[in-house]
């Protein structure tokens, strides 16, 4: 080890005017400064001989070290910026320590372990423990919202599990990724939901986009305003209610959707969460418009359902979910995780696959092609090799676990759905960027 250098020099000494001369109060605070500064230096000079060798007997034990470690820490003019926080650097005790900062390192080893020991930084086991309670509060910030305007909405167990009586009809649409909306798309599905007035109607998840507020790169020009998606899921419920003013519309989870709204809010921008134009169930327009929120396994989960998995069983033996599974055969691979019949989406991609046992032959699950435009995955898919389908999903349920289904495809010239036969009126394709559904008419 090398001694400190001599810093206090007799040009130091002239140019320090003395205290009492000094006016400004600046000038003051670096002339205290300044002194314990030499002060500090000379006591660290006793610990070293005349040719500058430290000395090997009479070490400071480790209370005297971690002691002025305090000292410096909490001292007004040695450490002016933080002084309040206890906060000490490395090099600011070199300046001002009245020991050799070669005595902390050969005791402690690094300096932050030091300044743990000496109460001056959160040990390991402290920072887990605060960090565990941070991300508890965020949580329960959470909680409150979603408890405040999403739970209210959400499907409710009794409405579930009921006994089915009679038949009842389902249209499902999924992954229709905001304003990435496929038109031809949603005129067959609107269509038919005019024509044969279902009794439930199914948004299967990622109906927004969450582009501004995801954690994945925004693409410039391309970024959807979030203001706009939920103008645009508003246009779509208000549409789906004119044409089916009795049916049961439902809006499922997915990927892009209520749990990325509700975290941000809560997570990134707490401070606007419970502002009145914030609130979700506002801005989706779902109490005006009488949309019901189905949450199971999500943030957005009644009480007592947060673990359960995502999705939910209808009627007790049909099983809803935006889905899990991908692949190429992601409905074989949903019916066998399941054990229901059912349906999902989120792979954009259509297949319907039957069960192949005694136990599950009458079982049958959907996977629903995306309503959206191929535009939407721009971002990652490259080239024609994502063998996306364009359409939604029929399906008829029974009593005694009886379910007929199928997806209807709409990416050609012609749709047809239970009879109903729909052609394209147009292949130009609306801006992303602009709610271009406010102009759409059936």
């Amino acid at each position: 080890m090398s001694p400190p250098s001599k810093k206090g020099s007799k040009v130091d000494a002239a140019l320090a005017a003395p205290d009492a001369v000094l006016k400004n109060e600046q000038e003051k605070r670096k002339y205290r400064r300044r002194k314990k500064e030499e002060a500090a230096e000379k006591a660290r000079l006793q610990w070293y001989t005349a040719d500058g060798v430290p000395k090997k007997r009479g070490r400071p034990s480790a209370e005297d070290l971690l002691g002025d470690m305090v000292r410096v820490a909490g001292d007004k003019d040695a450490n002016p910026n933080y002084w309040q926080f206890k906060s000490l650097s490395r090099r600011r005790y070199q300046l001002f320590g009245r020991f050799p900062v070669e005595f902390i390192d050969e005791r402690y080893g690094q300096w932050a372990h030091a300044m743990q020991v000496a109460g001056l930084q959160d040990k390991p086991g402290e920072r887990q423990k605060k960090a565990a309670r941070s991300e508890q509060s965020r949580r329960e910030h959470l909680m409150r919202y979603c408890s405040r305007y999403i739970t209210p909405y959400v499907v409710k167990d009794a409405e579930l599990e009921r006994e089915l009586v009679g038949y009842k009809r389902m249209l499902s649409i999924s992954d229709t990724h905001a304003t990435f909306l496929d038109p031809f798309t949603w005129e067959v599905f609107l269509s038919s939901c005019r024509d044969q007035q279902p009794d439930i109607i199914l948004l299967n998840g990622d109906i927004l986009e969450g582009s501004e507020i995801t954690r994945f790169p925004k693409i410039p020009g391309w970024t959807i305003p979030l203001q706009l998606e939920f103008d645009f899921a508003r246009e779509m419920f208000r549409q789906l209610r004119d044409v089916c003013p009795n049916a049961q519309i439902v809006w499922g989870s997915g990927n892009h959707g209520l749990d990325r709204l509700a975290s941000y809010l809560t997570q990134v921008a707490p401070a606007i969460a419970g502002l009145r134009g914030m609130r979700f169930d506002q801005l989706a327009g779902i109490e005006e418009l009488d949309i019901e929120l189905l949450q199971g396994g999500t943030i957005a989960s009644p009480e007592g359902t947060e673990e359960q998995y995502a999705g939910r069983l209808w009627f007790g033996h049909y099983y809803t979910h935006h889905g899990t599974c991908l692949g190429k055969t992601p409905a074989h691979n949903e019916l066998i995780k399941v054990g229901y019949s059912g349906q999902s989406g989120h792979v954009h991609r259509a297949s319907v696959a039957w069960g192949t046992t005694l136990r599950d032959q009458a079982n049958c699950w959907m996977s629903t092609p995306m309503g959206c435009t191929k535009r939407a995955g721009r971002a990652y898919i490259k080239g024609p090799t994502a063998g996306w389908q364009k359409g939604f999903g029929s399906a008829w349920l029974g009593p005694d676990g009886f379910v007929q289904q199928s997806p209807i495809i709409t990416s050609g010239e012609h749709a047809v759905v239970d009879g109903y036969v729909y052609t394209r009126r147009s292949n130009e394709l609306p801006d992303p960027t602009k709610n271009w559904l406010k102009d759409f008419t059936l």
